[in-house]
């Protein structure tokens, strides 16, 4: 069964309460956000092992206004233990989350016809929207697209949340809870659940509440203490991604 809305009503949010919210979260709102993206490096879009056809392909979606380089660590950490990567660039920033999602997906599709990337298992993570972004892609692509094992959103708002009203954007309408993109995309992906996970940052000053990040029917894993952004760098969630890829690839990744 889809999952239901959780609240039926969402009043904006005055600065007062933003800071009081993001003070009880343990940092200051949009700091670690701020932070991590000024320290950000920039990385390829396609790491330097992409060639090697008997390697697990992951495609890295970054989420709203982030730069790909969020995902350095993340990065590294894959490519040593045996995964080649590939990291999508959104290139209509304040589109809807479906017209992202769309231009993903053709993306995605156009990198697995390579001759390289023929019968490569293959993973999606996508961070706060870019989990979003995933979701929508592979919603009528399941079927299609069998080589894709799992989907991995990280700090996103599967469920919508209130800082939504803070941005700018059709994209920022799509992430407002009960917006009607969200009530759509839980009902159109909720058969293949079972191939998702949704990683859930606490505390977590953009997603207000780890309700907001749950993913019904999905395999839902919380790290504490850390951040929205603080999650990409968490040894934690390096772990989790790399032991849920081991599964299907247990003599190729060296580090899991």
């Amino acid at each position: 069964m889809a999952a239901q809305p959780l609240v039926s009503s969402h009043p904006k949010l005055g600065m007062a309460e933003v800071a009081r919210l993001a003070a009880r979260e343990g940092y200051l709102f949009g700091l670690s956000f701020v932070f991590r993206q000024r320290v950000a490096q920039s990385v390829p879009e396609f790491s330097p092992n992409f060639n090697n056809r008997q390697l697990p392909i992951v495609f890295m979606v970054p989420g709203y206004m982030e730069k790909p380089g969020c995902f350095a660590t993340l990065y590294e950490e894959l490519l040593w233990s045996g995964v080649r990567v590939a990291l999508y660039q959104p290139r209509y920033v304040l589109a809807s989350v479906y017209d992202m999602a769309d231009d993903f997906g053709q993306y995605m599709d156009e990198v697995l016809a390579q001759s390289e990337c023929e019968g490569a298992n293959t993973y999606l993570v996508g961070h706060s929207m870019g989990g979003l972004i995933v979701r929508k892609a592979m919603a009528h692509r399941w079927n299609t697209n069998t080589q894709v094992q799992h989907l991995f959103t990280l700090a996103s708002p599967n469920n919508g949340t209130r800082m939504a009203h803070f941005g700018v954007g059709e994209c920022a309408v799509d992430m407002l809870p009960n917006s009607d993109f969200l009530n759509t995309l839980n009902v159109e992906d909720d058969a293949h659940r079972c191939k998702m996970s949704s990683v859930i940052a606490i505390p977590d000053a953009l997603i207000l509440h780890h309700r907001y990040a749950h993913l019904e029917g999905a395999s839902n894993h919380v790290v504490d203490k850390t951040g929205h952004m603080a999650l990409l760098d968490e040894p934690r969630l390096i772990e989790l991604l790399k032991r849920r890829m081991q599964g299907n690839n247990p003599h190729q990744l060296l580090g899991a």
